[in-house]
């Protein structure tokens, strides 16, 4: 018998690699790779698996900040670490919106050595909750590009 929770578990890294593959794709590589036939349901059940799977482990690795923080506190005073949480209800749990670490002695290189920044550089990520990544560029003495992200 083939369930929804074995399709999951033979496609879970495609379904991660290829979020919005089709269900009939998945069907047609489980069947020629298997050799079993499943219906179009199998396989919703099995990405719906995967999905979820995927929100909770980034669930879990979100919760992680707050130790990270914590941790970056105790052992390296000076630096900033800021985080930022959002509640739509008095009672409900936090979801995270922004997390800004800048370590202290890159605030004192920054400001000994002062260079203007050439640009602000951003991307968006493909992941379950779509979200940007921002980086700074500028030039060192030596006139070697850096960035910080």
């Amino acid at each position: 018998m083939v369930i929804a929770a074995i399709v999951a578990q033979h496609f879970e890294a495609t379904i991660k690699d290829h979020p919005k593959m089709k269900l009939r794709k998945i069907q047609k590589i489980y069947t020629s790779e298997m050799h079993v036939n499943v219906c179009i349901d199998f396989c919703y059940r099995a990405k719906k698996i995967v999905k979820e799977k995927m929100i909770e482990n980034s669930k879990e690795e979100f919760r992680q900040f707050w130790d990270y923080a914590h941790e970056l506190r105790s052992k390296m005073p000076g630096n900033t670490i800021k985080m930022v949480v959002q509640r739509v209800t008095v009672d409900s749990p936090p979801h995270f919106k922004r997390f800004y670490v800048c370590f202290d002695a890159l605030k004192k290189g920054w400001k000994a050595g002062y260079r203007p920044l050439i640009r602000l550089d951003g991307c968006f990520l493909k992941d379950p909750f779509k979200s940007e990544f921002l980086a700074i560029v500028g030039k060192e003495a030596n006139n070697q590009m850096f960035a910080i992200a």
